[in-house]
């Protein structure tokens, strides 16, 4: 099906439209529904891949608007899955104290997906970092330290998007580029990475 409408199969959609397109293939699923999630967005990564191999084979679409759509693909499943390991955590926890509902964290992208240049094979180098207060608390019957919420939030979010299932898995996950590297936190506070 995504060959046959040949006007939208050489365009590169913004952002806006394929964050739209998402949430529409999802909408029928509940949040708890994780495999479910996890299963839509290869579904919707393959399927604008294709879109973009048909392009490419064709010469209809220059090599820079190929890492622009790569770029918005990833940039809108990263907005997705930081959206749903949240919406996991606080069914189980709670929210942290002082978040309004909506996440306060913040996925950085380094290397090629932060200069808009991922390339078919390329992973994604990323820091996190959250703003909330690292001696509050969740607000849920099973309460948990803010700093463990938001690390628990960026270890979800690898899982959602390294684990292999029947479609693959949606990218490799770098983090080597967070503050202290390797023997660092995965994720962190606002203030220390200023201080970085």
């Amino acid at each position: 099906d995504e060959l046959h409408n040949v006007a939208t199969l050489y365009q590169v959609p913004e952002t806006e439209l394929l964050r739209n397109e998402l949430r529409e293939q999802v909408s029928r699923l509940e949040w708890h529904d994780l495999e479910g999630h996890m299963q839509a967005l290869r579904y919707f990564r393959l399927s604008h891949l294709l879109r973009i191999a048909a392009s490419e084979v064709t010469d209809r679409m220059p090599l820079m608007k190929v890492s622009d759509y790569l770029t918005f693909i990833a940039e809108v499943i990263l907005g997705h899955v930081l959206q749903l390991g949240w919406q996991n955590l606080i069914e189980r926890h709670g929210e942290p104290a002082g978040s309004d509902g909506q996440p306060d964290f913040i996925v950085v992208g380094y290397g090629k997906l932060g200069g808009i240049e991922l390339g078919h094979g390329s992973d994604l180098d990323m820091v996190f970092i959250h703003g909330g207060d690292p001696n509050a608390y969740t607000d849920g019957a099973k309460p948990i330290a803010t700093q463990q919420f938001h690390a628990r939030l960026g270890q979800r979010m690898i899982h959602i998007l390294e684990t292999r299932m029947a479609m693959g898995q949606l990218y490799e996950i770098d983090m080597r580029l967070r503050p202290s590297g390797q023997s660092g936190m995965l994720v962190s506070t606002l203030s220390a990475f200023r201080s970085y």
